[in-house]
């Protein structure tokens, strides 16, 4: 079971960083990805119910941490 609770966690810290323009894109990513890996340890599981689910930095950091997500679906087509 997952902590889908977690996820409104995830968004408000995305936001405030995503919102600040004096984090460069790169550290953007790499805070993101630590709070992510943290929140993963603790059973978060439900990154794509996030609101910024689909956003390039959001998908940036999925990837980072999950490379092979997604190779599935690409290899269907």
């Amino acid at each position: 079971m997952g902590w889908c609770s977690g996820t409104p966690i995830f968004d408000a810290v995305y936001k405030q960083v995503v919102g600040n323009f004096n984090i460069p894109e790169t550290e953007q990513v790499q805070i993101l990805a630590a709070l992510a890996d943290a929140m993963e340890d603790h059973d978060w599981d439900c990154q794509d119910d996030s609101d910024y689910a689909g956003e390039p930095i959001f998908e940036r950091v999925m990837k980072q941490l999950h490379p092979d997500w997604g190779e599935d679906d690409e290899a269907g087509d």
